[in-house]
């Protein structure tokens, strides 16, 4: 018989504990990863976990919401993009710079230029930062060039591409009357493609000079903010919004296409709060900030997906947010460090 250690009380505080040095606010630890992958096995788990991902504490079912508003009011028909000319495309772009500026910049001005609610709810305990390691030497401002200058173009690029191609009877289309099923699974699969998707590429942003010449330039935001969260070289940007060519393939409607390239790009806004949730009136509602997400940008080689999908987990890279799990990556970080391989 294997005899087995107990846990000691120092080990059970490790595990169950974070640095308060570096931490103001966070979710009890360990946190969870896997989602609805933890009890793949339970139907009744799995619906629910679905259901609330999109209209329990989450902001995406908002999101789709004013997504769908704007596909039937101010966004161009499909009628008007087959059409010959290029004014619709001026016409997304506007819309998307103002998207990104009413979302990113109302998110930073509420929470961190006016702290309207302070530092409740605040995951790190440090300001917003100035340095030579940003453009303009500042964060804020090194953040907003970046997802302004290239990732809104980018975003653009990809939702008139796929929208023209659409119009034009070149990929395959769906409909609420030719598939009703598929037209509700198709907004179901997109999250879950996204994060395997991320995870997969996140990895390949870390080796070596793709980390140096491309990743540095989101990673130079250890305390995110809500302008961090496109802040990036214009090829990550490509790569991050990538997954919409799925599109190419998987019969889809508009308002999918025109969903998943926007939510891609205006949900970072919200995981790179550095909040919890919004405070309004004694309400936490809705949950903003992703504390797993906010893990890797201060440890750096861990939570490289998200929350969602448990391949961290898997993978051995998985950051619980305990202390325990602070020294079991920057262990990791130091072995990766002298094999030359980050």
């Amino acid at each position: 018989m294997i005899a087995v250690k107990a846990m000691s009380t120092t080990d059970t505080d490790r595990h169950n504990s974070v640095d308060p040095n570096i931490w103001h606010y966070h979710p009890k630890v360990p946190i969870p990863q896997g989602g609805i992958f933890r009890r793949i096995w339970d139907p009744v788990f799995v619906l629910k976990g679905i259901a609330l991902s999109w209209f329990g504490l989450y902001v995406r079912g908002l999101a789709l919401g004013l997504i769908t508003v704007l596909w039937l009011t101010v966004l161009p028909s499909m009628d008007e993009i087959a059409a010959a000319g290029t004014l619709w495309i001026g016409q997304i772009l506007l819309v998307n710079y103002a998207l990104m500026l009413a979302w990113a910049g109302g998110l930073h001005l509420y929470l961190h230029r006016y702290a309207k609610q302070g530092r409740f709810l605040k995951f790190d305990t440090k300001p917003m930062r100035k340095g030579p390691q940003y453009t303009f030497g500042d964060q804020v401002y090194d953040n907003m060039f970046w997802t302004l200058a290239w990732s809104v173009p980018i975003w653009t690029a990809y939702e008139c591409g796929l929208l023209w191609l659409l119009s034009q009877g070149m990929i395959p289309d769906n409909s609420w009357d030719q598939s009703a099923l598929w037209f509700v699974l198709l907004f179901v699969l997109i999250p879950f493609v996204d994060s395997t998707h991320f995870y997969m590429t996140h990895r390949f942003l870390h080796w070596g000079g793709v980390y140096t010449h491309i990743h540095s330039v989101h990673h130079r935001n250890v305390n995110v903010g809500p302008w961090s969260g496109m802040s990036m070289h214009p090829i990550e940007s490509a790569i991050f919004l990538s997954p919409v060519l799925i599109h190419l393939f998987l019969p889809s409607h508009p308002i999918h296409i025109v969903f998943h390239i926007t939510w891609l790009s205006l949900g970072p806004a919200t995981t790179h709060c550095g909040f919890a949730a919004l405070s309004i009136g004694g309400k936490e509602y809705p949950r903003l900030g992703d504390f797993f997400h906010t893990l890797h940008h201060r440890f750096f080689e861990c939570n490289y997906g998200n929350s969602e999908v448990p391949l961290d987990d898997h993978y051995g890279s998985f950051h619980d947010g305990s202390q325990a799990a602070t020294e079991r990556i920057n262990q990791r970080f130091k072995a990766l460090r002298e094999a030359g391989t980050s």
